[in-house]
């Protein structure tokens, strides 16, 4: 397996933003596409957990992240201190090399503490120049839960919908994040943009998923729901 791309190809990047479900949604593609002969690598712009018992290099280190590559099929080039529960991302200069060493760079590009819900702040999220598409994650067992229980920064995000945090969170609400410019799609720009509604398995029916879908798709944002769990 080739390491270093030929100069005419271009790796395909791919930023996760919004709330939980971003870690396992780029592991669980990272492990398919490497599964099918593609060359993956992971990283970050912000923080992610450090996960020991998956393939890590630093990412200044070639050919440490090639050797990982080709025995694994995907690594994830970051930067990591001994006893540190996170990973944090490479300086720019590196970042914007990786695509050479791969076919699919997947970078983790904002931070949400494992809440399903969030709205971005001022310096969010962080998503990198070279990033071809966004996809934008929210977990769909925030709907029925009061926003205090189940947002990133509750009173940004109650604010933002005009709620207060003892309010429950509807799927109205949860499309309003999902298509808003100064919601999930910012910092987008003009890449392609599609909406990943993680956890339906969690509800009793997908009729307020699939509500959230139809609003998404009114607005012209791509939007699909399913659960890492299951599929």
């Amino acid at each position: 397996m080739e390491c270093v791309m030929k100069k005419n190809e271009k790796a395909l990047t791919v930023a996760f933003t919004g709330g939980g479900g971003k870690t396992s949604l780029i592991f669980g593609l990272a492990e398919k596409f490497s599964g099918q002969g593609k060359r993956v690598i992971v990283t970050t712009t912000t923080h992610m957990a450090w996960e020991p018992e998956r393939p890590f290099a630093e990412a200044e280190d070639v050919s440490g992240v090639c050797r990982l590559i080709e025995q694994y099929g995907y690594v994830i080039a970051a930067h990591h201190k001994a006893g540190q529960p996170k990973i944090s991302g490479p300086e720019k200069e590196i970042l914007e090399k990786l695509p050479g060493f791969c076919d699919l760079l997947l970078v983790e590009a904002d931070g949400s503490k494992r809440l399903p819900l969030k709205v971005p702040a001022q310096w969010e999220p962080v998503i990198p120049e070279i990033a071809d598409i966004v996809v934008g994650v929210i977990g769909l067992d925030c709907l029925g839960k009061k926003i205090a229980d189940t947002a990133h920064r509750p009173e940004d995000v109650a604010g933002f919908l005009g709620e207060n945090v003892e309010d429950i969170v509807t799927w109205e609400n949860v499309a309003k994040i999902a298509v808003a410019k100064t919601g999930l799609q910012k910092g987008v720009g003009k890449r392609r943009f599609l909406v990943y509604l993680n956890k339906a398995d969690v509800l009793e029916s997908l009729d307020p998923a699939e509500k959230i879908v139809e609003r998404c798709r009114i607005k012209g944002v791509e939007a699909v729901c399913g659960s890492l769990r299951k599929d």
